[in-house]
């Protein structure tokens, strides 16, 4: 299977807001929704799945009997919702992003991006996730991360450094991005044949967002990933590649160290996985230890849909 992730239902009610038995219900017995079955029987939604139901359930709660709307398709089901919004204010509509069908795609991560830092700024976790779970079932995922996802952690890095922004803010904002992005990647189904891949942060680099992003990227394009968060040494990296058989590795590097300990044990982690295995290493922590990189015949330099197109055709080899 590539590249279309699905979700299991425990999922997409955490995402929808709706109980699993509704879901059943409104597949059983309006069809207004039609999920793929596993080889087992399970039901398996895609983000399209997942957006036609948050629109129903916009649907009904605005007072639609779920048997008038069940058969429309999700553009009928937007133009409905837009046109009630739009009874009631118009320019709501578009602050809101409730008509975010209309906007660019970049206008409507603009969006989402301020919105979410507005609630950063307000310590308010229960709004940024929600701000959040909208933005990843309006997006593709891969534009998700790279214009969501990471221009909102800039913002959050540079208020920051600049004093404007409290420590408890930017770890607000990363808890509620690592449940949502731990969510995803825990969600997608993929074949015990997929690709194998462990992704991970070096020792001394405890930020993991960007990891989680690269496994996220990875799972996208096809590939089974053990992900084993922050902190890891050369020796555990290198035993969970072996113990896993995977057929590359990708690690985070968040901190402008110079640290001749991460030299190290990039360097030791070579020697441990040997020189055939693929290693990806990405993140502004790179610029420091960029001559290790090229020592130990690591790729770097590429963002994440690079990283996905290399994904893609070593999967192919």
């Amino acid at each position: 299977m590539n590249a279309k992730s699905t979700y299991t239902i425990k999922y997409v009610a955490s995402k929808t807001g709706l109980k699993p038995y509704l879901i059943r219900s409104w597949e059983a017995r309006y069809q207004a929704i039609c999920p793929q079955r596993s080889d087992s029987n399970r039901r398996c939604f895609t983000d399209n799945d997942v957006k036609r139901l948050r629109l129903l359930k916009k649907a009904v709660d605005e007072g639609h009997p779920i048997s008038a709307v069940a058969k429309m398709s999700s553009d009928e089901l937007s133009r409905l919702l837009e046109r009630g919004m739009a009874l009631v204010n118009s320019d709501a509509a578009v602050v809101t992003g409730i008509a975010s069908s209309r906007l660019s795609d970049g206008a409507m991560a603009a969006q989402f991006v301020e919105r979410a830092l507005f609630h950063t700024i307000r310590l308010n976790p229960a709004a940024l996730e929600h701000v959040l779970n909208d933005a990843a079932v309006d997006m593709p995922r891969q534009s998700f991360l790279q214009t969501v996802v990471l221009p909102l952690f800039g913002k959050i890095g540079e208020l920051w450094r600049l004093g404007k922004l409290k420590t408890i803010n930017e770890h607000m904002a990363s808890v509620v991005v690592r449940t949502i992005l731990w969510d995803m990647l825990r969600s997608v189904n993929l074949s015990e044949a997929a690709p194998r891949i462990v992704v991970a942060t070096p020792v001394g680099h405890w930020h993991e967002l960007g990891a989680l992003a690269s496994a996220l990227a990875a799972s996208e394009s096809g590939w089974r990933v053990y992900y084993f968060g922050p902190n890891l040494p050369a020796e555990e990296i290198a035993y969970a590649a072996k113990r896993f058989s995977v057929k590359a590795l990708a690690l985070s590097l968040c901190h402008l160290l110079n640290d001749h300990r991460l030299s190290g044990e990039l360097k030791k982690l070579r020697r441990l996985v040997g020189s055939e295995l693929p290693i990806f290493i990405g993140g502004p922590g790179t610029e420091p230890v960029r001559q290790t990189l090229v020592q130990i015949n690591a790729v770097s330099g590429i963002d994440l849909g690079g990283f996905r197109e290399k994904l893609e055709a070593l999967a192919k080899e």
